[in-house]
């Protein structure tokens, strides 16, 4: 008799650079100073090794604009390769694509563990990207 090991999901990440797929785009409301506003988050499932029945991911909030100096703008140029030059732009579009994800630590005093933190999301543009990620993380798939 086989019986499944259900699978875990965890944010807790070395820091490092891992190949990693965009599983979820979604908006998200948060308590701010100005009070509740609405938030894009974006959620990546990362390659790292030894996984078995653990799927990490890394998530990153996003301030809902396209505008020159935003982080979402600059994060989506460097993901992407490119501009964003359309008057509107479909987020539903980055669920599935790859990227090369850098995870940051963040330590923050009274905490147990550090913040993991999404610092750079680049294109795998050519395989040896890819494959200088992935010794680093090798893939192991998350079912």
């Amino acid at each position: 008799m086989l019986i499944s090991v259900p699978r875990t999901d965890s944010f807790d990440i070395d820091p490092g650079r891992y190949r990693a797929i965009c599983t979820e785009v979604r908006e998200i409301e948060k308590q701010t100073r100005k009070g509740t506003e609405k938030f894009l988050r974006l959620v990546w499932e990362l390659a790292i090794p030894g996984s078995d029945n653990t799927c990490y991911l890394a998530g990153k909030n996003y301030k809902p604009t396209l505008a020159k100096d935003s982080i979402l703008r600059s994060d989506l140029i460097t993901w992407l390769g490119r501009d964003i030059n359309a008057r509107q732009f479909d987020t539903a579009t980055l669920k599935g694509k790859e990227a090369i994800i850098t995870v940051q630590h963040i330590e923050n005093e009274g905490r147990d563990k550090p913040f993991c933190w999404v610092a750079r999301i680049d294109s795998p543009i050519n395989q040896d990207e890819a494959d200088e990620a992935q010794r680093f993380s090798p893939n192991v798939v998350c079912g």
